[in-house]
């Protein structure tokens, strides 16, 4: 009889454990995943439904389960895939917008090379003038 009471408790046991976990227990843990993998807050969280935060954790799910890593062929193959389409859709917004960006970036930099070399030849001048001013005394 002793025997047969432990084996129910034990079945009890098990299905307490095997349980889905409650509303309540799948918020925290996706809470704790977004804010871990998402950079999310808890202030950025605390206000959210359930649903809310459902969306957020199956978007963060998706990013992170479709990441390619940079160095493998998936990567490479994708890379010549968009290179050709923005040869293709030579008109597009965002195409343009990445050319502003281009250029404003080369004008930085050609700025950057300007103020470098006027600096290089401020020192210049500055060396060939202490010299002469040896020269003098």
């Amino acid at each position: 009889m002793e025997k047969r009471r432990k084996h129910f408790a034990a079945l009890r046991a098990q299905e307490k454990r095997n349980r889905p976990p409650t509303k309540a227990q799948k918020r925290t843990q996706m809470s704790t995943y977004l804010k871990h993998m998402g950079g999310y807050t808890y202030k950025q969280l605390k206000g959210k439904s359930f649903n809310e935060i459902q969306k957020l954790f199956d978007k963060e799910m998706k990013r992170v389960n479709t990441f390619v890593a940079m160095g493998s062929e998936v990567q490479e193959s994708k890379e010549k895939k968009e290179e050709g389409r923005e040869e293709t859709t030579k008109g597009s917004r965002k195409k343009m917008l990445g050319r502003k960006r281009a250029g404003k970036e080369q004008q930085k930099e050609s700025s950057k090379k300007q103020k470098v070399e006027e600096e290089k030849e401020s020192e210049e001048v500055d060396e060939i003038d202490e010299a002469e001013l040896k020269k003098l005394w």
